[in-house]
């Protein structure tokens, strides 16, 4: 392990294997909850497959701002010459994945990419004075990207809509309809992840995305929740399925106002029944949920 560039704001760590496996070297980025760890997002998992690895981590919350195109390049240009660079990503580090890969001429493998303080995606809780210039203004990969994206994720969308897609018009897009904005952790629920992303990484392939949503929890409840307002009924069936399949606070909380909603009280008291009644610790009411059904004459 090598620390390449140091700060308050990032570091930036190198993690060499220890026989040349003539693979990628691979550049991730954290989530924007991650910290200064010389570990993250995809380091373990490329190591596994014997890649070396770089991993850029951010303080907490600052979206990277802090770290420029051209300090990246200084701290990783030396180890990345004459290699097959990849920059990883998923969310905020999807958006990195996109911002800093340019300057190297990278491949860009990229998983819902985010920039919660972008200004038109009109997020007011994660709003920070932007350092960063747009995208159009640093250097551009000549490789086409790859993004795995939930099309019915508004925000996703319009990320690739308006940010990416005018810079990289060839972008190839990977669309996971009901995967969310944590796409990837659907597909790793299904047991595509590790194959799916080895392809894109280590081959530039896309190899075709087919699961069984039915047996995913994440998939049914996603599914579920946006049918709630125009089809209550199969909402309903969706995100029974999902509580059946893996319980989940948020799942419970979601089918109980449903319930209250749709004026089914017998079905919204039985479900607080097998709630009280089950020794599992996720299964339970929020707190907001719970106050409805009181409002509405439940018993708890």
């Amino acid at each position: 392990m090598k620390i390449l560039a140091k700060h308050e704001d990032y570091q930036i760590t190198f993690h060499e294997r220890p026989e040349d496996t003539g693979g990628p070297l691979v550049i991730t980025f954290g989530g924007q909850d991650s910290k200064l760890t010389p570990t993250g997002f995809g380091t373990g998992w490329c190591q596994r497959w014997g890649w070396d690895t770089i991993y850029v981590a951010q303080r907490a919350a600052t979206q990277y701002q802090h770290l420029s195109v051209q300090v990246f390049f200084d701290a990783v240009a030396e180890i990345c010459k004459g290699r097959d660079v990849v920059c990883y990503g998923s969310s905020l580090g999807g958006y990195c994945a996109f911002y800093f890969g340019g300057v190297l001429d990278a491949r860009i493998v990229t998983a819902a990419p985010m920039l919660p303080a972008w200004p038109p995606l009109g997020r007011l809780g994660d709003q920070i004075q932007l350092q960063h210039v747009p995208l159009a203004e640093v250097p551009r990969s000549s490789r086409a990207p790859i993004i795995i994206y939930d099309p019915i994720v508004a925000h996703d969308q319009m990320m690739i809509d308006q940010m990416i897609m005018p810079t990289y018009p060839d972008v190839r897009l990977v669309p996971v309809e009901f995967g969310g904005h944590e796409v990837l952790e659907t597909l790793k629920r299904a047991g595509l992840l590790s194959p799916v992303i080895e392809a894109m990484i280590g081959r530039d392939e896309i190899l075709p995305l087919e699961f069984d949503g039915y047996s995913n929890p994440l998939w049914l409840f996603r599914r579920g929740r946006h049918f709630i307002k125009s089809d209550p009924e199969q909402a309903r069936d969706l995100v029974e399925r999902s509580l059946t399949l893996e319980p989940s606070k948020h799942v419970i909380g979601n089918l109980l106002s449903l319930l209250i909603r749709v004026g089914d009280l017998p079905a919204a008291q039985a479900l607080l029944d097998q709630v009280r009644g089950s020794a599992d610790p996720k299964m339970q009411v929020p707190p907001g949920i719970l106050e409805r059904a009181r409002m509405a004459g439940l018993r708890e």
